[in-house]
């Protein structure tokens, strides 16, 4: 059990770290990497136009500035951001309750609503209505993340409603698939044959099979909320850490991009972790 933990801690420790250089590889060889906007500005001087371009070339050598960042960070220094000028500790905590309000809260009502439809649908197993909302689903799930987000803006939603609407179609889909796997099983049609309670068939046959799939699902649904946050609190006007993202990604402000990179991979792995021990916690309750 030991080893298993020590493996697992290993292995998110070495995932993070890469995360966060493969993070800054990616700022580091964008286009447009080293420039300013300020530098375009004809009043200023050879030497202003030098310093500024010297201020850029910070993270021009992506290791060595990833082994000082990794050494910062030790210390508890997150660096400061080049194109807003302020410490990224600073931004991160003025903005992180707001992301983790409209995360959480879209998160968790895209999981009832699916999880809800999924039940109603199986429990009054009425065929044709199942194949409308799997087709509505199905629409739902080819809507760009981006035109979600304008749509919510437009009609003055909050961006909790926009990320739930992208989770929504995937949760839902995964979910009815497992259900109805597990509810047209041979052992399925045994119990009714036996005359079994449908409500008993429903809750021990169908419902609890698909439970160990539904909590990795769980996990990995983390980083897709996550992952909506950015173009939602972008397009929605949004002032939360996707915003900040965003905003960094345009100014290539190597700083903000790592430490967000790494806060975003933690906060997955911790998930998917968590999802891993409930699997297990309950296959050795079983």
């Amino acid at each position: 059990m030991l080893g298993t933990v020590a493996r697992r801690l290993a292995r998110f420790v070495a995932v993070l770290v890469i995360g966060g250089l493969l993070g800054a590889a990616l700022v580091r060889f964008a286009p447009g990497f080293g420039t300013d906007e300020r530098m375009l500005d004809a009043r200023l001087s050879n030497a202003s136009i030098q310093a500024i371009a010297r201020e850029r070339s910070d993270g021009s050598n992506v290791v060595s500035y990833y082994l000082g960042y990794l050494g910062r960070l030790a210390k508890g220094d997150l660096g400061e951001s080049v194109s807003l000028g302020r410490p990224v500790r600073e931004l991160l905590a003025e903005r992180a309750s707001t992301s983790l309000r409209s995360v959480s809260a879209g998160f968790f009502s895209a999981w009832a609503a699916a999880l809800g439809l999924v039940l109603l649908l199986e429990w009054l197993g009425f065929r044709p209505l199942r194949m409308a909302a799997s087709l509505s689903a199905g629409a739902l799930l080819c809507v760009p993340a981006a035109v979600v987000a304008i749509a919510c803006f437009y009609f003055s939603g909050p961006p909790a409603l926009a990320i739930a609407a992208i989770l929504f179609p995937r949760i839902f889909r995964y979910a009815q698939n497992l259900a109805r796997h597990a509810a047209e099983a041979q052992h399925v049609f045994a119990a009714h044959a036996f005359g079994e309670s449908r409500g008993r068939i429903f809750w021990l046959h169908v419902v609890a099979p698909v439970a160990p799939e539904l909590i990795a699902l769980a996990g990995v649904s983390v980083s897709m909320a996550i992952g909506a946050a950015i173009p939602v609190e972008a397009l929605c006007d949004s002032p939360g850490v996707g915003q900040l993202v965003w905003q960094a990604a345009l100014a290539r402000d190597l700083p903000v991009i790592v430490n967000v990179t790494l806060l975003i991979t933690a906060l997955t792995l911790a998930a998917n972790l968590a999802a891993d021990v409930a699997r297990g916690a309950r296959g050795h309750a079983e």
